[in-house]
């Protein structure tokens, strides 16, 4: 096996460790920050280790060093074989990470009462801290403090640190527990979470990622950079249009605007619908206010970067920046700063790890973060600026 190859462990379902795989053909490991992660392992069917790669048991897998890059449930176990294979042929193995636990739950309304008692429509968070109000959803919807029949019993929870801004939110009832995380996580700072193995359990940590810009810096000219590209598309929500009550209290209507870079010009109008809120609740206009920042956020243009870091002794993932953590990197001359949102890691037994990092954009795909967008815009412009002088 190469010295910089990922080491690959299986573990069963209670979590404790059964072997090595050392021999595997192919490994793929994507980690994403406050998102589920993945692998894809393949391996001859011919291994003695095969037998171990089962629905059930999991993977624990680790760099060189010993550092820790993702552990998680197995999920699937293909087998293939063509004409030409020697042997059984191969097995696929995919997966995901712990963290992915959090989105086999839904956020009940009253996460004390059975099914049949769930009387309200949405769970209030009053007046607490970014990550107390994760911790509590958690706590109460999968972890320790959940009824007998939803609770997880490998899970727990980090102690509070208290990070994050307050704030004052209702959620939604039945809304999906990672869904939330992210959006509560994301628009406070951002913080991060994850759900990691330690020891024999699980456990649900809320962290402060690193501001790392400005030793992790990546461009061609420093000689740490193979490939990268941009991508942006329109938004589709510039203008929030919010209606609070008009059941049992009065119908209270605002209209929240935000301007696209790119498209300065262009409106376009979304309905948020609260009219489950009750405008003479004291909070009225701090769920408004959120109920648009929400619309708008989501609805804004989307922007992406994408990279090909090389490992370098001076510079190496896992050991100087990780997913969460705010990089670096030169987009058509200009240094563009942003957290790293996810990672592609390719090895195998006889090759070097390879190293694909996505900056800015969101994970999930679905929203956007908007200095990347911006920046984008901004870049597009002085370009065009640029080629308007050479044209003169």
């Amino acid at each position: 096996m190469n010295t910089s190859a990922l080491r690959v462990y299986v573990r069963s379902s209670s979590l404790a460790r059964l072997g090595q795989v050392d021999d595997y053909t192919s490994l793929t490991v994507v980690p994403r920050f406050n998102a589920v992660g993945a692998y894809t392992l393949e391996i001859s069917a011919d291994s003695d280790k095969a037998p171990l790669l089962v629905e059930g048991n999991g993977l624990i897998i680790r760099t060189a060093d010993g550092d820790t890059v993702m552990s998680g449930p197995i999920r699937t176990v293909d087998w293939s074989r063509s004409e030409s294979d020697g042997g059984s042929g191969k097995l696929t193995v995919g997966g995901v990470d712990d963290t992915s636990l959090l989105s086999q739950f839904t956020c009940w309304p009253d996460p004390a009462a059975a099914i049949g008692s769930q009387t309200s429509s949405v769970y209030k968070l009053s007046a607490v801290k970014a990550e107390t109000a994760m911790r509590q959803l958690v706590n109460l919807n999968a972890g320790p403090g959940a009824l007998a029949t939803r609770k997880n019993a490998l899970l727990t929870l980090a102690a509070d640190g208290l990070r994050g801004p307050t704030l004052t939110r209702e959620v939604n009832q039945f809304d999906n527990l990672l869904t939330v995380l992210a959006d509560i996580a994301n628009a406070a700072g951002p913080l991060g979470f994850r759900v990691v193995q330690v020891g024999t359990g699980l456990q649900f940590q809320v962290y402060t990622p690193l501001d790392r810009s400005g030793e992790a810096r990546f461009s061609f000219r420093l000689g740490n950079l193979t490939d990268a590209s941009y991508s942006t598309t329109p938004p589709t929500c510039t203008r929030a249009i919010v209606v609070a009550g008009g059941g049992t209290s009065p119908r209270v209507c605002k209209t929240y605007d935000r301007t696209d870079p790119l498209f300065p010009g262009l409106v376009l109008e979304q309905f948020v619908d609260l009219t489950s809120v009750d405008t003479a609740s004291v909070d009225l206009t701090a769920q408004m206010d959120q109920g648009a920042e929400e619309a708008l956020t989501n609805g804004a243009g989307q922007g992406s970067l994408s990279i090909s870091p090389i490992d370098i002794p001076q510079l190496r993932y896992g050991r100087d920046y990780n997913v969460g953590d705010t990089v670096s990197a030169d987009v058509r001359g200009d240094w563009y700063t942003d957290v790293c949102r996810e990672v592609t890691l390719t090895s195998t037994a006889s090759d070097a790890t390879t190293v694909k990092a996505t900056v800015g954009g969101d994970s999930s795909g679905t929203n956007t973060v908007a200095r990347i967008y911006s920046y984008i815009a901004q870049v597009k412009k002085d370009v065009g600026r640029l080629k308007t002088r050479k044209a003169a």
